[in-house]
C-alpha cells in the first residue's frame, strides 16, 4: 500500500456492494454496504460505489486526501491489460469496460480484478497464506471460483482468465453448469449446485429433508441452513453436501497435479458456514486422487480472512500492481 495512505477495497456483486476503509497495516477500519443497483447501469453502480466509500470514510474520520488509489473486485476475469470486465452473469455484462466509469466516479485510479483472485491475495499477504511462496485458493459460495499467486503476485494468465477453478471439469459430461458447459466443479460444490440437486431429490423425487422450506424456486439456499441440517444429520442434505466435497477433493487433486502449490485455503460463504466439517471430507477425497505425491504434501487449510477477505484483497490490488507489499505479510 501506499506508503502512510489508507485504500478503500470495494467488493462489487451481482446483488451487493461493499465498500471498506483499510489502514496501510491492512486492517479495516470502516465498512459500507447496500444493494447492487445492477438494473440502473454502469453509471449508477459507479456513483453507488462511490457513495459507500464516502459513508465509509465518514465512518472512520478519514478524509479522502488521505487515501491512496481504489482496489475494486469484480465477479468476473478481468483482462489485466485493459481493465475489461470480460463475463459477469450477476451483473450481465459481457466485455464491459467498466475501469472509465468507475475512475470517473472515484477522480482517481481504479485497479480491478476477480473477486476471487483478490480473496486468495489477501489471504497470501494477510491470512492463512502467510509465508508461502505458491499459494491457491478455492472460494465456495453462490459459485465457485480460484485464485493462484505465486511470490506475492496474483498469477492472472492470458486475458486474466487463470484460476478459474470453478471451472475445472471434474466429470466428464457431468452436470450442466451455470456456464453452459458441463461437469464443472461449480455444477457440484456450490450453494446453487446444491440448492438445484436439493430442489430435484426433494421437489421432484419427494424425498425429506429439513431443508424443504429453505429451499428457493430459483435454486438458492443460505449456507447456514445448510449447515444447520448437515449438522443434524439430514441425509439428503448430508448427500449432496458430501458430494460436492469430494468433487472438490478431486478438484483439488487436479490443481496438485498441475502447480502443486506450498498451501491451498479453502473460503467462501459455504465454507465459513461449515467451519472446518467438510475439511476432512474434501482432504480424503484429495489424497485419493493424488499422483505423484503424498498426503504430507497436500497443505490444506480454511481461510483466516472470512467475509473480509475480497474487500481486504480489492485495496492491495494498487501495491500489487505497483509490485511492492501492503499490509502484515
Amino acid at each position: 500500500m501506499a506508503a502512510g495512505k489508507c485504500m478503500i477495497g470495494v467488493d462489487l456483486g451481482g446483488t451487493k456492494i461493499l465498500a471498506a476503509v483499510v489502514d496501510p497495516a491492512g486492517r479495516i477500519l470502516a465498512r459500507a454496504k447496500a444493494d447492487t443497483p445492477a438494473a440502473d447501469g454502469l453509471e449508477a453502480i459507479a456513483r453507488r460505489m462511490r457513495e459507500l466509500a464516502d459513508e465509509a470514510l465518514k465512518m472512520a474520520a478519514i478524509g479522502w486526501e488521505s487515501v491512496g488509489d481504489v482496489g475494486c473486485a469484480v465477479p468476473s476475469a478481468v483482462d489485466p491489460a485493459t481493465g475489461v470486465v470480460l463475463h459477469s452473469p450477476a451483473l450481465n455484462w459481457r466485455n464491459q469496460a467498466a475501469r472509465p466509469a468507475f475512475e470517473k466516479a472515484f477522480g482517481r485510479k481504479v485497479f480491478l480484478d476477480n473477486d476471487v483472485n483478490c480473496g486468495v491475495l489477501a489471504e497470501a499477504r494477510l491470512g492463512a497464506g502467510r509465508g508461502v511462496s505458491c499459494l491457491a485458493g478455492y472460494f465456495v459460495g453462490t459459485g465457485t471460483g480460484g485464485g493462484i499467486v505465486i511470490n506475492g503476485r496474483l498469477h492472472r494468465g492470458r486475458r486474466g482468465c487463470a484460476g478459474e477453478l470453478g471451472h475445472e471439469i471434474v466429470q466428464h459430461h457431468g452436470r450442466r453448469c451455470g456456464c453452459g458447459k458441463r461437469g464443472c466443479l461449480e455444477a457440484y460444490c456450490s450453494k446453487t449446485a446444491f440448492a438445484r440437486r436439493l430442489n430435484k431429490l426433494v421437489g421432484k423425487l419427494g424425498m425429506r429433508s429439513m431443508i424443504a422450506d429453505s429451499l428457493g424456486k430459483d435454486n438458492t439456499v443460505k449456507s447456514k441452513a445448510l449447515a444447520k441440517a448437515y449438522r443434524a444429520g439430514d441425509p439428503v442434505v448430508c448427500r449432496v453436501v458430501d458430494k460436492g466435497a469430494a468433487m472438490l477433493g478431486v478438484a483439488v487433486a487436479n490443481l496438485m497435479a498441475v502447480l502443486a502449490p506450498d498451501r491451498i485455503v479453502l473460503g467462501g460463504g459455504v465454507m465459513e458456514a461449515f467451519g472446518a466439517e467438510l475439511l476432512p471430507k474434501v482432504r480424503a477425497s484429495a489424497e485419493q486422487h493424488l499422483f505423484g505425491l503424498g498426503p504430507a504434501d497436500l497443505d490444506l487449510r480454511l481461510s483466516e480472512l472470512g467475509d473480509d477477505a475480497v474487500p481486504l484483497g480489492a485495496a492491495l490490488l494498487p501495491a500489487e500492481a505497483a509490485g511492492t507489499g501492503g499490509g502484515r505479510g
